[in-house]
C-alpha cells in the first residue's frame, strides 16, 4: 500500500478513520484531480482537530496521489481487523465517480468498485457505527436498507446510533466541483468546517445530525451563490437515531446539593429557580410528624433563614450574578414522604419574599385555601388526599410497566425511524411533500395509537419514576412528529414552518434518546 497505511492500535472504544483521496488515474478518460489528495490532508487534520480523532486511528490513502484497487481492499481488510463492535467508523472517499450499469462507483487509479458493493462491505465490519462522506460526482446515487427497528428486549443503547449513514456531495446526476478560492473540494471544505465548528459542540458531544445540518445549509448558501454550479447533497441513514461524538471533556456544572434534617423536618432539595432579576428558591421539605398550620408557619421561617443566603445555582453565570446576595423569594413545599416530593404531591406551599417584591402580588389570599400566617403566606393543596391515594390505587407491577413500555417504545422508535427516513427522503429531493404526506400517513397512524396505549400505562414505583418519565418524554416527542406533514397542516403551516418543527422534533429525538441512555447506563 505504498507505505501510507500506518499500523494501528486497538482501542476499546472509538472513532477511527479510513480517507481516500484519488488524484491520479491510469485509465482513458480519468483526467488527474490534483485537489484530492489535499482533500486527504484536510480530512485527516479536521478529523483530529475537530472529531478528536488519534493520528493511529486515522488510515489514509492517495496523500502522494494514487490509490489502486489492492491499495483500497488491503485498506479495507485493516480496517476491519482492527476494528471492536462498539466502534465508530468513518469511510471517506474524493476523486472521480461515474455511473453505468444504472450504478454509482467510485473511481480509484486503475479500477472502480460499486458504491453499493461498498457499502455493503463495510457492513461486515464490525463496528457498531458507520458513516460514509462520498467526495465524487453522481455520488448521490446509492440505496441502503430499510430503517432501524428495536427490538422488545434491547436496550436504548444498542439500537442508538447503530446502523450506517451515508452523506454525498451531490444528487444521483450533478457532478461535484473544486472549490473556487481554495485548493481541496466544495463538499470536503464545508464537511471540514462542521467537523470543527465549535457551536456545534453541546456537553461535549457534537452529533451527526449537526454536522449534516450544517453542511447542507453551507452548500445551500453555496447554491444561491453560484447557480452554475450546484450540488445538493443526499443523506440517508438506516441506524437508529444518530451519533454523539465524544470531542471535548465535559464535566457539568457542580450544582450544591442541600441535605438537612432536624427533629421535626428534612429539607429534601433545593433546586435554584434564578432569574436574571431575581434570586429565588424552591424547597422540598419532609414532615416527620403533622404539624398544625402555625407550626408550618414556624417552621417555614426557620426553612427561609436557612436556604435564603445559600449559594445553589445551575451554571457558572448565575453563581457569578448572584453569589453572596440573599434570595429574594423562597417556596417551600411540604409533604410526608419521599414519594411525595417525587411525585410532587404536597399538602401545601409556602412563600416567602423580601420588600423589594410585590406583595401584593405574591401574597394574594382568597380566605379559602391561600391565607396569610403572620409573614408566611400559605397555599394549601386539597386535593393532596386524593392524589395520594390515586397513585397507590394506580401504581403498576415494576416488572410489568417494563415490558409494557418497551413494546410501546419498539413500536414508536420504529415509525419514529419510518418517518425521519422519507422525511429525509424529501429534504433530499427525491420525494414531493405531498408525496411525503401519503407515504408518513400509515407511520404516523402508529404512532398515534402507540402513544394513546401509552397514556393508558399504570404509574410507576417510585423507583422507577425517572426512567418512566424519560420514556414518557419521548413518547411525546416522537407524538409531535404527528402534527407537520398531513393534509390539515399543509393547509394551515408555510413549507417553512413545517420544516423547522420537524427539524426541532427530531433534534429532541435525538437529545431523548442519548438520555435514555445514560440513564440506563
Amino acid at each position: 500500500m505504498n507505505g501510507e497505511i500506518s499500523a494501528l492500535e486497538v482501542s476499546k472504544v472509538s472513532v477511527k478513520a479510513l480517507v481516500i483521496g484519488v488524484s491520479n488515474y491510469f485509465m482513458d478518460g480519468a483526467p488527474n484531480l490534483p485537489f484530492c489528495k489535499n482533500d486527504v490532508e484536510a480530512m485527516a487534520k479536521s478529523l483530529e482537530n475537530g472529531l478528536g480523532l488519534k493520528k493511529e486511528d486515522i488510515i489514509t490513502l492517495g496523500g502522494l496521489g494514487d490509490v489502486t484497487k489492492v491499495d483500497f481492499d488491503n485498506a479495507l481488510s485493516m480496517m476491519s481487523s482492527i476494528t471492536n463492535e462498539n466502534d465508530i467508523l468513518l469511510f471517506y472517499f474524493s476523486g472521480h465517480g461515474q455511473n453505468f450499469n444504472h450504478q454509482h462507483h467510485l473511481i480509484l487509479s486503475d479500477g472502480f468498485i460499486s458504491t453499493n458493493e461498498l457499502i455493503k462491505n463495510l457492513e461486515k465490519v464490525p463496528a457498531k457505527s458507520k458513516v460514509v462522506f462520498l467526495d465524487c460526482c453522481f455520488s448521490g446515487n446509492y440505496s441502503i436498507e430499510d430503517p432501524a427497528s428495536p427490538e422488545v428486549d434491547q436496550m436504548i443503547a444498542d439500537f442508538h446510533g447503530k446502523g450506517y449513514a451515508v452523506f454525498s456531495s451531490s444528487n444521483a446526476e450533478q457532478v461535484s466541483y473544486g472549490h473556487l478560492d481554495k485548493p481541496i473540494s466544495i463538499f470536503t471544505d464545508f464537511l471540514c468546517d462542521a467537523f470543527e465548528n465549535k457551536l456545534l459542540v453541546k456537553k461535549g458531544k457534537v452529533t451527526l445530525h449537526d454536522i449534516h445540518k450544517l453542511v447542507s445549509l453551507y452548500l445551500d448558501v453555496w447554491n444561491k451563490n453560484n447557480p452554475a454550479q450546484q450540488q445538493n447533497p443526499i443523506f440517508k441513514r438506516n441506524m437508529g437515531g444518530t451519533i454523539f461524538f465524544e470531542v471535548e471533556d465535559y464535566k457539568p456544572f457542580p450544582t450544591t446539593k442541600i441535605y438537612l434534617e432536624s427533629d421535626q423536618y428534612i429539607i429534601y432539595e433545593v433546586e435554584p429557580v434564578h432569574t436574571g432579576t431575581c434570586k429565588r428558591y424552591s424547597v422540598k421539605v419532609i414532615l416527620k410528624e403533622p404539624l398544625s398550620l402555625d407550626e408550618i408557619s414556624k417552621v417555614s421561617i426557620e426553612i427561609k433563614d436557612t436556604v435564603q443566603t445559600a449559594e445553589v445555582h445551575r451554571n457558572q453565570r448565575s453563581l457569578e450574578r448572584w453569589k453572596g446576595k440573599s434570595a429574594n423569594i423562597v417556596w417551600i413545599y411540604f409533604g410526608f414522604d419521599e414519594s411525595d416530593m417525587k411525585r410532587g404531591n404536597f399538602i401545601c406551599h409556602t412563600t416567602w419574599c423580601d420588600d423589594n417584591q410585590d406583595k401584593d402580588w405574591w401574597y394574594k389570599v382568597d380566605r379559602s385555601n391561600k391565607f396569610m400566617i403572620k409573614d408566611t403566606h400559605f397555599n394549601v393543596h386539597t386535593y393532596y388526599e386524593s392524589l395520594k391515594t390515586l397513585h397507590q390505587n394506580n401504581t403498576g407491577n415494576k416488572d410489568e410497566l417494563i415490558l409494557a413500555v418497551k413494546e410501546i417504545s419498539r413500536t414508536m422508535l420504529k415509525s419514529a425511524e419510518e418517518v425521519i427516513s422519507l422525511y429525509n427522503e424529501y429534504t433530499n429531493g427525491l420525494i414531493s411533500e405531498s408525496s411525503l404526506v401519503k407515504k408518513i400517513d400509515p407511520s404516523l397512524s402508529s404512532i398515534e395509537e402507540s402513544f394513546m396505549a401509552s397514556t393508558d400505562l399504570e404509574l410507576a414505583p417510585d423507583d422507577l419514576s425517572d426512567w418512566m418519565q424519560a420514556y414518557s418524554n419521548i413518547f411525546a416527542t416522537i407524538h409531535n412528529f404527528t402534527f407537520y406533514y398531513n393534509e390539515k397542516s399543509l393547509a394551515q403551516r408555510t413549507p417553512e414552518n413545517r420544516k423547522a418543527c420537524m427539524e426541532m422534533t427530531m433534534k429532541y429525538y435525538y437529545t431523548e434518546l442519548q438520555e435514555i441512555v445514560e440513564l440506563e447506563r
